[in-house]
């Protein structure tokens, strides 16, 4: 009965929602490069980066708005409509949550202590991962809406899974890096504040990509 009745639909409501996961996969790169130029004093590099994630993050904002704008109308849809958006919208944060971050680096130039770099790259790492990981989680939920297969409904569950672990990990070097930045002897007592509101944009990231994920596992549930 569920195979006949995507006969019925127009084309799948994921198409879109995969270019928006294609440019929040893009980000996570052009994030870590920008993170490394800033690290090295390279400020040119590190504002030629913080461009490409502006275009980016805008090219995301374009998706977005045609996916908004464009849900089919009185056509049976694989999923809730309200679910589809909310997906859409915590998707879309974690594009946010990459330029807020390099939007805050911009504003001061703030030395990082050489005994806590270890920790921020592998945090930059985390969020290269889990942007990383929404298109495969896409992609594998338009599998299962269109075959209702078994198979596909547990690669969805893999994937969710291995986002939660990426927030998991996010989360405890966060929450370290806090502690450190905010027990330092820094000279100035804003680079305290400047790095550990970093740490916390880029720790939005993961909290969004969760989100994202326990929505989609909302939407499989059906």
């Amino acid at each position: 009965m569920r195979t006949a009745l995507l006969s019925l639909f127009r084309k799948s409501p994921f198409e879109n929602l995969i270019k928006h996961a294609e440019a929040v996969r893009d980000s996570g790169p052009v994030f870590q490069q920008a993170v490394l130029a800033y690290l090295d004093d390279a400020m040119e590099d590190f504002e030629t980066f913080h461009n490409q994630i502006t275009r980016i993050e805008h090219r995301g904002d374009e998706i977005k708005r045609n996916i908004r704008g464009h849900l089919p109308r009185n056509i049976l849809m694989p999923v809730d409509k309200f679910q589809l958006l909310w997906y859409l919208r915590e998707q879309d944060k974690m594009l946010d949550g990459v330029q807020n971050a390099l939007h805050w680096l911009s504003y001061r130039k703030t030395n990082v202590p050489d005994e806590f770099v270890d920790d921020l790259l592998f945090m930059v790492e985390k969020v290269v991962d889990v942007v990383s990981s929404m298109l495969p989680l896409v992609t594998t939920a338009d599998r299962y809406f269109q075959s209702y297969s078994e198979k596909h409904r547990e690669m969805v569950k893999d994937a969710i899974r291995g986002i939660r672990d990426f927030e998991s990990q996010s989360d405890i070097v966060e929450r370290k890096l806090k502690s450190d930045f905010l027990s330092y002897d820094f000279e100035n007592p804003t680079s305290a504040f400047h790095l550990t509101k970093l740490v916390q944009y880029m720790g939005s990231i993961s909290d969004h990509a969760e989100n994202a994920a326990d929505m989609m596992r909302a939407m499989i549930a059906r």
